[in-house]
């Protein structure tokens, strides 16, 4: 069957986009399997930023309840069975080149429409099923990977709880140029027989298309903070307290959102107990979001790559207001917004060290550059020299942020193995 990266070479050939959009092909890869998806209840999430936080939450706490928990996430930071947890514990590799190959043979027996094959987001995905059914999983954190409507993820029945993180401009060539519109393709994880919920703090526009869906929609209450650092954060919700170690200004509200589709999972019947909440939200870590990576200098990783995420690290850099200069690395895809996002950025930069991504969708650090006009910017031929240098410059009450994509915050997490701080 072969190796790991032989079996992960072969997912990442299949390619991004698969033909027209649907869910024909993955209905029909499944179905070929067994439909193991129909043998496990889910959690559904979509939205523009946040999915990610609010489902390790999610997951976190349901495993601290006594459930054997999936977890599904993309895209990943440094090893790409980072995308399919059970309780905690990634995918093994020998599971992953057995699935691999068992999807595969599925895949070439389909006779799909002329020009179409299996994705590879719709091959993960349906790799993914198959493995929590095997482990006997008995619910799925399941976050989506790009929009909702269409995307492979809504292959799944009518999960326990579908619910809608925060809706930004973010993919706009495939979702739409609105944020009307991307929360209309968002909102098509609703289905009749679940609880449908959305965060707190949108735009009455974007409550209006979700609940054109859902005229059920439950907004999640916000959470008040009470103390706010590098280390984490306490907050009330519903008048109770929690403490999160996840940094960054927009953690409570995913808290929120996580807390209110618990809620609703209690109302359907789960047993989720107050200390196993309180227990699995203080447990949780996700890499890349606000993530110290380096005590001298201070090295803060952070995945925002687009508009609405750019707003929550302005403000989260607002809170945190480092003592000295700001030393930023920067590296984004070319399907991003990039002009508008480094226009967004509202915190005082020393110096930019831009850096190509290690990929083939990655933007030309020139035109970063171009976008920046005005600030001082170092073009680099790669991250290890863009980190090397930001962090040759920075002094010890200084800041090194690095920023702009998640595939460039896996890149810092190779280059910075021993350099951890543990802050919690």
């Amino acid at each position: 069957m072969g190796t790991e990266q032989e079996a992960v070479a072969r997912i990442h050939a299949c390619g991004r986009f698969s033909g027209r959009a649907g869910l024909h092909r993955i209905q029909a890869l499944c179905h070929a399997l067994g439909d193991p998806q129909d043998r496990l209840k889910f959690v559904h999430l979509a939205g523009t930023n946040g999915k990610g936080s609010t489902a390790t939450m999610l997951a976190s706490v349901l495993e601290h309840a006594g459930y054997r928990t999936g977890l599904y996430t993309s895209p990943y930071l440094v090893v790409f069975r980072e995308r399919i947890r059970v309780n905690g514990a990634m995918i093994v590799p020998e599971d992953l080149v057995r699935l691999e190959a068992w999807v595969r043979q599925a895949a070439e027996g389909l006779t799909l429409p002329e020009g179409e094959h299996i994705g590879e987001f719709e091959f993960v995905t349906a790799l993914a099923f198959l493995y929590f059914a095997e482990q006997g999983c008995q619910i799925v954190v399941l976050e989506t990977g790009l929009g909702g409507s269409y995307d492979a993820t809504n292959v799944i029945a009518p999960p326990e709880v579908a619910a809608i993180t925060s809706v930004s401009l973010d993919h706009t060539a495939v979702l739409g140029d609105t944020v009307e519109a991307i929360a209309r393709t968002k909102a098509g994880i609703y289905k009749a027989g679940s609880v449908h919920l959305a965060a707190g703090g949108q735009s009455e526009a974007v409550y209006r298309v979700l609940r054109e869906a859902a005229p059920d929609l439950q907004v999640a209450q916000p959470a008040s903070v009470r103390q706010m650092g590098i280390g984490g954060t306490s907050f009330t919700w519903k008048g109770r307290k929690y403490t999160i170690r996840l940094a960054g200004a927009y953690q409570p509200q995913n808290a929120a959102l996580a807390l209110a589709i618990l809620e609703a999972l209690q109302v359907r019947g789960w047993n989720i107990s107050e200390e196993a909440i309180k227990s699995g939200l203080h447990a949780a870590y996700i890499a890349g979001r606000m993530q110290v990576a380096c005590a001298d200098p201070l090295v803060l990783l952070d995945g925002a790559h687009n508009v609405g995420g750019i707003a929550e690290l302005c403000e989260t850099m607002r809170k945190f207001a480092p003592q000295g200069k700001i030393y930023a690395v920067l590296g984004m895809c070319a399907d991003k917004a990039a002009e508008d996002v480094v226009h967004g950025i509202e915190f005082p930069v020393a110096r930019y060290y831009l850096t190509p991504l290690q990929n083939d969708r990655s933007l030309d650090p020139k035109m970063l550059a171009g976008y920046l006009a005005g600030q001082e910017t170092v073009c680099c031929k790669d991250s290890t020299e863009a980190l090397r240098q930001a962090m040759e410059a920075a002094g010890t009450e200084d800041l090194v942020l690095v920023f702009g994509s998640l595939y460039l915050v896996g890149e810092a997490e190779k280059l910075l193995p021993d350099r951890k701080l543990q802050t919690f």
